[in-house]
């Protein structure tokens, strides 16, 4: 194998098994690591082939010499990503051997997405690979506007794969990259979730980790990180926001502890097991008027009905800093009435 045509480390996402059916945090999935010249895997397997791990005065690190036929593949359990909604992250330090721009070709073997460095005109940039990117939709290596700062020296790269968009995009470090025009590229229609992580070529890798968004909430057969993204994917649209169950699938709304859905309670900031908070309001229209005390979720609206009567019958519907309860002694009911984006 010649060096000068290797690709680099290139960490691809393979369409190989099937995962199980990604709040707006992630979850630690699995990730590899090198301690001298021992490989730690947390929550999925490690083929090493031919690899060889091999220790520095600072950290260990798997050194690759190889190809895709004996590249380095990390596979996931098949049980940790049961409450993804689809937002994947795949971040790796390494040191990637620049190969010629020429020589990056196609990547075989059903890759959605990968990243390497390599050279163009004696110009060292980085390159992302989109397994829909090019003209026409054909695969296609994107080449970037910047490049390492030193090729010798770790990059910490990032593929985030939006698999509920069929989108991919890049980052060195917290920098997202773009080719000049755009950041953000397709991957093919047939991917839907992660199977392994491949890297081959020349360099060295530190560490390898992959993250995934909690499901939170769905939308017409999607699914969202937190319910204000699937309220903002519905916007005006018809049918019902959904709840996510403990196994991951869409589920038929059960009440939380305290009455509301689960997405709702994620909306208006609201603990499952704990009411909706109020506090008075700086407005008062002649009557007692109150305000939710908790943080709804940024872009969202809420608004909120009263009821006198033990919930026979329901006031109209006011906006949730301007909630009014007549004077009258007795014992009111509050309760969401619309969570919608804000205008």
């Amino acid at each position: 194998m010649k060096a000068e045509k290797v690709l680099g480390i290139v960490a691809c996402a393979f369409a190989c098994v099937s995962l199980s059916a990604l709040a707006n945090t992630t979850n630690g999935w699995f990730g590899v690591s090198v301690n001298d010249t021992t490989v730690n895997a947390g929550a999925c397997s490690v083929t090493t082939n031919s690899v060889a791990v091999t220790s520095t005065e600072t950290a260990g690190k798997i050194v690759l010499d190889n190809d895709l036929e004996s590249a380095l593949t990390i596979t996931p359990g098949p049980e940790t990503a049961a409450l993804s909604d689809g937002l994947v992250t795949i971040t790796s330090t390494a040191v990637l051997t620049p190969s010629d721009a020429s020589e990056l070709g196609a990547v075989a073997g059903g890759a959605q997405a990968g990243f390497a460095v390599a050279v163009d005109n004696n110009q060292t940039n980085f390159y992302g690979y989109a397994s829909a990117g090019g003209e026409g939709g054909a695969p296609d290596w994107i080449q970037f506007t910047t490049g390492p700062a030193n090729p010798e020296a770790d990059t910490t790269f990032t593929i985030a794969i939006n698999y509920r968009d069929k989108k991919v995009s890049f980052y060195n470090g917290s920098t997202l990259l773009t080719d000049g025009t755009s950041s953000e590229f397709s991957i093919s229609n047939e991917f839907v979730n992660l199977s392994n992580v491949a890297a081959y070529g020349s360099g060295s890798i530190s560490s390898v980790t992959s993250q995934y968004e909690v499901a939170v909430a769905a939308y017409d057969g999607k699914k969202y990180g937190s319910g204000a993204e699937a309220v903002k994917a519905k916007g005006s649209g018809s049918g019902d926001i959904q709840d996510i169950a403990s196994n991951g699938a869409i589920a038929e709304n059960p009440l939380a502890e305290n009455g509301l859905y689960a997405w709702e309670c994620d909306v208006l900031g609201v603990a499952k097991d704990a009411k909706v908070p109020f506090k008075p309001a700086a407005t008062v229209n002649g009557k007692i008027t109150l305000q939710i005390a908790s943080e709804i979720e940024e872009g969202i609206a809420a608004t909120f009905k009263v009821s006198g009567d033990n919930g026979a019958t329901w006031s109209e519907s006011y906006p949730s800093g301007a909630i009014q309860i007549p004077q009258e002694q007795g014992k009111y009911l509050i309760k969401p009435d619309q969570i919608t984006v804000a205008q």
